[in-house]
């Protein structure tokens, strides 16, 4: 029944989906079957070829191109498969492998669906095609429905968390807190805070020699790690520290939904719009807090390249021009005192000035930055002292003046939202009834017209009325929220004597400068005054200089 000196070919495919369906269709089992056709259909020089863990919709693996490439040298006479699924779940990749199968006069046999090409053309394989693709098709759409679903509420699609966390005993889709390495990620935050970048964080975690994460896990599971590495377990790189000081996981919440592929046939992944994303808070117990983890982002988003001799300053990634609103860099020089000794000094420069750029399109801003450093701290001591003897008058005066920019009480326009929105449901039932009237002939058609275009455009009046007072309102509610987010970072320090990284990300957004103006003096052309305009924005109060006058 075969070819002398061909092969007979026996094909075998498991993907994860179909060991999950049972024993029908392992390994073990399509061997059985495929070893007694060919016994009892006397099909001799057999040689399987076995795919085992591979999706139905991949057509590029490993066994199968290896039997097309004896297929192409000639060496194939007859393939045996135990149903047309184990080919392939494609229609016309399918029939591509059948095209290339009779291109080679080699015979293809499907044993339990009856199909055998010696026998001629066989429609019913067509069929079987479309159904083990649509199969495929129904399967993905309940796998998605069933990520979702965990998803929404607040579970992963498998059990793999980050480093910190390890599987919940009670559900393998829940997180719990990994102790040891999650004292590694509070330190790499903490490290960040103080002013560290990933590289230098990464080599001290190397130097401390911890595990990276990947062999951490792998010892802590008791199981082989996937990849084999040509570098020390404690080689922490770069890019494995900045996902872990970016991963907004560590604070509780569940980041779901956010990868998927593009269908059952294209099996790469992309990543979701952000607001496609589904989030869920306290999923899981939180390594970091909400503000240390923000203050982490600021850094991180502030951050430049320094040289290694410039010491870093604490308002470094926080200064920025007035005028054009770019970065101020520090710039570095020295004198020589009269002992022959170096006096350095550092001014912050706008960099569109022509100390950093030929094309110069702003003027320097320079201003020295110890007396920068000296006016905000001063400036915060002052916040924070006002802040701390008497919560309720700082609330008072913050909120008195947000009344004052925006010209109106918060219950006149309260009251006034209510109205409109009244007045607006009014009008949609006016507007229904004028359409009846004018349907059973009570109005004429020119009447209606004109009253129709008078409600909707008063209709239309309310409504961006109504958003312009929502949005105040929202306004008023965000501010409220904002100044008990100062407050809370004010309590959480006794007295601030200096000015770190740490803390002025957590307490400053920004600080503006402006150019500085010279006045001659009366008596002496020689002598100057100096006068600079420096404009402190804090985090959640933005510019309140104006506002809280130290009385």
């Amino acid at each position: 029944m075969y070819k002398q000196g061909k092969i007979t070919a026996l094909y075998c495919r498991l993907s994860k989906e179909d060991f999950d369906a049972g024993e029908s269709n392992s390994i073990v089992h399509q061997k059985e079957i495929l070893i007694k056709y060919a016994k009892d259909h006397s099909f001799g020089n057999t040689k399987f070829f076995v795919d085992d863990g591979v999706s139905g919709t991949l057509f590029s693996r490993p066994r199968l191109d290896a039997l097309l490439d004896e297929v192409r040298a000639g060496h194939v006479a007859t393939v045996i498969i135990k149903d047309q699924s184990r080919i392939g779940r494609d229609v016309l990749e399918v029939g591509l492998l059948k095209r290339t199968f009779d291109e080679y006069d080699v015979r293809f046999i499907a044993a339990n669906d009856n199909l055998d090409t010696a026998n001629g053309f066989d429609i019913m394989s067509i069929f079987r095609d479309v159904f083990n693709e649509w199969f495929v098709a129904d399967t993905s759409k309940k796998i998605r429905a069933v990520f979702k679903a965990k998803a929404l509420n607040g579970k992963h699609s498998n059990s793999v968390a980050p480093y910190g966390y390890k599987p919940s005993q009670k559900d393998k889709f829940v997180w719990d807190i990994d102790e040891p390495a999650a004292d590694v990620v509070r330190d790499i935050f903490r490290m960040c805070v103080e002013g560290m970048g990933p590289q230098y964080i990464a080599k001290e975690l190397g130097r401390r020699e911890l595990k990276i994460p990947q062999i951490y896990k792998a010892e802590r599971d008791s199981v082989v790690p996937k990849h084999i590495l040509k570098h020390p377990d404690t080689d922490w790189h770069t890019s494995v520290v900045s996902g872990i000081l970016a991963n907004r996981e560590y604070t509780g919440r569940a980041i779901l939904n956010r990868k998927t592929s593009k269908s059952y046939k294209d099996h790469r992944k992309y990543t979701k719009p952000e607001e496609e994303w589904i989030v869920r808070e306290n999923a899981h117990p939180a390594i970091i807090d909400d503000e240390t983890f923000e203050t982490v982002q600021r850094i991180r988003a502030g951050r430049r390249q320094v040289t290694r001799i410039y010491v870093k300053g604490a308002l470094d990634d926080v200064m920025y021009c007035m005028d054009c609103g770019s970065r101020l860099h520090a710039k570095r020089s020295s004198l020589k005192n009269s002992d022959g000794s170096l006096r350095n000094y550092c001014n912050y420069v706008c960099r569109n000035s022509r100390s950093y750029t030929q094309y110069a399109t702003c003027t320097s801003h320079s201003i020295s930055r110890a007396s920068v450093e000296d006016l905000v701290l001063g400036d915060l001591q002052r916040v924070m002292r006002l802040a701390k003897t008497n919560e309720r008058e700082f609330v008072a005066k913050l909120s008195a003046a947000d009344a004052k920019e925006t010209e109106r009480g918060l219950q006149k326009a309260k009251n006034e939202l209510t109205k409109s929105k009244t007045r607006i449901t009014v009008l949609d039932r006016i507007i229904s009834k004028i359409y009846e009237d004018n349907v059973e002939g009570k109005i004429s058609e020119e009447r209606f017209q004109v009253m129709l275009a008078g409600y909707e455009a008063e209709q239309s009046g309310l409504k961006a009325k109504t958003t312009e007072l929502e949005s105040l309102l929202g306004k008023a509610v965000q501010q409220t929220t904002n100044i008990d987010n100062f407050l809370k970072l004010v309590r959480s320090h006794t007295e601030i004597t200096e000015l770190t990284v740490e803390i002025v990300h957590e307490f400053i957004q920004r600080i503006e400068v402006s150019e500085a103006e010279y006045t001659a003096a009366r008596y002496n052309h020689w002598a100057r005054s100096k006068s600079q305009n420096v404009r402190i924005i804090y985090n959640y109060l933005d510019d309140i200089s104006q506002t809280l006058k130290d009385e």
